[in-house]
């Protein structure tokens, strides 16, 4: 799914309908995602959630209405979804700092939720962008299975010393993972999906201390630099293969070994 896309067209669809009843579970079945990670990437896209939009801009959109026409207050409260008077005066001074009434009266100007164009909005990257600039290196290929008897431990691992993102998707009744992922990227830019899955799929089973994995990186002697300075000694030196690849091995906090080259 191309989230960006499909984001931006549930923003145009709210504009275009903020009068009528608009439930996220209609809004993700519009896109045809679960509700949970709908939310999850339009929070990330759009910096409030799905409701905090859908109120701001009918906030705004009732301010201009209160000040600027002659229109019943309570009929603009029911144009934006208020079935009395009293709710959505007290949803209006909270977003303005001022009652309809005393708006009206006063030519009041209003604070204004401006409609989000998603592409514009993506300043979120920029923290991303910093991480990278520290750790050096990125990962541009992988997909390896990776088993695990403690998956939130070696988790821990994968954030604290090679600067990857994750999480957890499904745990058994006792709370032990079962199935997460640990990325290059943030899972939520992943969901994106604007690249290729850099990540590794976790497992809960006997890890395996053989080499599980086979990384091409850009910045492979940053890589090495990075892991050093976090501490973790249980990496080889960065080495020339004969056909002139740069590579090195690193041997995870389950035994197993993660090769990386450029």
């Amino acid at each position: 799914m191309n989230w960006v896309k499909s984001i931006q067209e549930t923003i145009d669809y709210i504009e275009n309908h903020i009068q009528d009843d608009l439930t996220i579970d209609f809004l993700a079945k519009r896109v045809f995602s679960s509700q949970f990670y709908f939310q999850k990437v339009f929070t990330m896209l759009c910096d409030c959630t799905v409701s905090e939009y859908i109120r701001n801009r009918r906030m705004t959109l009732s301010g201009y209405d209160v000040v600027d026409t002659d229109i019943n207050i309570l009929d603009i409260a029911v144009k934006y979804g208020y079935e009395t008077n009293e709710s959505f005066t007290r949803a209006f001074t909270r977003f303005h700092g001022i009652t309809p009434s005393d708006a009206r009266k006063n030519h009041s100007n209003l604070n204004a939720f401006s409609r989000i164009i998603v592409k514009s909005n993506l300043s979120g990257g920029k923290a991303f962008m910093s991480d990278f600039s520290e750790r050096g290196y990125v990962v541009k290929e992988t997909g390896a299975v990776y088993y695990t008897l403690d998956m939130d431990k070696t988790l821990k691992w994968f954030t604290e010393i090679l600067g990857w993102y994750g999480q957890i998707e499904a745990r058994d009744e006792n709370g032990n993972g079962d199935y997460g992922c640990v990325n290059n990227i943030p899972i939520e830019i992943e969901a994106l999906h604007i690249a290729p899955f850099t990540g590794i799929h976790m497992f809960r089973g006997e890890p395996q201390q053989i080499m599980v994995g086979f990384m091409l990186v850009q910045g492979v002697e940053q890589l090495y630099q990075y892991v050093k300075k976090n501490g973790w000694n249980q990496i080889t030196e960065v080495v020339t293969e004969p056909w002139g690849t740069k590579s090195c091995c690193i041997t995870t906090i389950d035994g197993s070994v993660l090769k990386f080259f450029e």
